[in-house]
């Protein structure tokens, strides 16, 4: 198992949200638009920030270029506790700015937006400038797939965006989520689960009990109501299903074996689909609610496709056995949540974990040394606050035998989960940001 720096603590900053524009440091040009790096990272997430951070660290002096569009950094672990009111964390606790790494660990960024790729001329074109690079570590992240939901319904994927927002990127999706949860007043808060993998598995379990924790700390006469066509919870069953029968028995309905199908903002009633035993047959059910978030089925981000990069039916990238390379191109690496060639949880620290490696990966090629995959396999830890001073934890560890084989362990709801989140999380994103 690789050395891992995660679990460092360092004096706390808040680092508020930054509204100017990032200026990138001076990179190799042959005119005022064509730039040259050795590696391009896109996106600036957990894994792709990681992934800068480990490569200077084993290498200072290589040219690495991040682009990523957004001005800022939005944490999605902790988030969800934000939602619920969680005394301690705020807004300005999940959010940083990226200077803080760019000066500490000296890479290149573009503040740019990507408009294509191409891969046999190797570059990558943005709105402002054209970058050459010699390897790419692709971290974009996942999309959203309204159309496995509503088909070409483009009226009704509009509203589902705005209304029912899903909230599993950061940032306007997560604002609007908070002001439909404070400003709740009562009746059915619904959550939809996709049938296929998402981002995060705990993530839409524990925020049912951050938002039902909201409504019992405040009095308010509301149920968040779980449509979900698993048997139990994705992640952390047993601890869930307990918190929801003990700390919120009035303010939580698992629905499971249930799928969601359709929804009719008008006269706010979503549609769901259910095994009925006297029937003997499945039938559709609905539903009134309040507010709705409606979690579609996930893929990978678009500029996988638009790069001609392989990816599996539901949309997640092949990767070339036992790296991170991709099957289409041996230039090209994919961390983060929109790999499917290993059962790796799409967590942060999953993603950090998987920078650690394929930077160690890149550097053993440039020094014309072979990297071993199968000796350095990743490591996940993931934690979900169901209380005020109450969470879960999920550790994940992972050997090769032919393939990728886990072995993942869950701890009771305790405080000292609770604890070791909140050091988890300032140790990743001090590191991260280099504070």
């Amino acid at each position: 198992m690789l050395r891992r720096e995660f679990f460092k603590v360092s004096i706390f900053a808040a680092a508020l949200l930054t509204t100017v524009r990032i200026e990138a440091k001076t990179i190799k040009s042959t005119n005022s638009r064509n730039k040259k790096t050795t590696i391009a990272i896109l996106g600036a997430g957990f894994a792709g920030l990681s992934a800068a951070k480990y490569l200077k660290d084993l290498n200072p002096l290589l040219d690495i270029t991040v682009i990523e569009k957004r001005n800022s950094f939005m944490s999605c672990p902790l988030s969800n506790a934000w939602l619920g009111g969680i005394e301690g964390i705020t807004y300005e606790s999940l959010n940083f700015d990226y200077n803080s790494a760019i000066e500490k660990y000296n890479f290149n960024f573009l503040n740019e937006t990507i408009i294509d790729i191409n891969r046999d001329k190797k570059q990558i074109i943005t709105n402002e400038n054209i970058l050459q690079y010699d390897y790419m570590i692709m971290a974009l992240g996942i999309d959203y797939n309204y159309k496995k939901l509503f088909k070409r319904d483009k009226e009704k994927i509009k509203q589902a965006k705005i209304q029912a927002p899903a909230a599993l990127k950061p940032g306007s999706e997560s604002l609007k989520l908070k002001r439909m949860i404070t400003n709740f007043k009562g009746g059915n808060f619904i959550i939809t689960l996709p049938s296929s993998s998402y981002k995060c598995p705990p993530a839409p379990y524990e925020r049912a009990c951050m938002i039902a924790h909201y409504f019992k700390e405040n009095d308010i006469k509301g149920k968040v109501v779980i449509l979900d066509p698993r048997v139990k919870p994705a992640s952390k069953a047993k601890q869930f299903i307990e918190a929801y029968n003990t700390i919120y028995k009035d303010f939580i309905e698992y629905k499971n074996l249930s799928k969601f199908k359709d929804v009719d903002f008008d006269k706010k009633v979503a549609y769901f689909k259910k095994f009925d035993e006297k029937q003997n047959k499945d039938i559709i059910e609905e539903l009134k609610y309040e507010e709705i978030s409606i979690i579609p089925p996930n893929k990978a981000n678009k500029l996988y496709k638009k790069a001609g990069i392989k990816t599996y039916a539901q949309g997640w990238v092949k990767l070339k056995q036992p790296t991170f390379r991709t099957v289409s191109d041996d230039d090209i690496y994919v961390i983060g949540d929109a790999q499917g060639e290993y059962p790796y949880p799409k967590s942060g620290q999953m993603a950090n974990s998987c920078a650690y490696i394929v930077a160690n990966d890149l550097i053993s090629r440039i020094n014309n040394k072979v990297f071993d995959y199968k000796k350095n396999l990743p490591g996940n830890v993931c934690y979900s606050i169901v209380a005020p001073n109450k969470a879960i934890s999920v550790t994940h560890s992972y050997i090769f035998d032919g393939k990728i084989i886990a072995n993942a362990k869950t701890s009771e709801i305790s405080k000292d989960s609770y604890d070791a989140a909140k050091i988890w999380y300032k140790g990743i994103t001090d590191d991260m940001f280099g504070l």
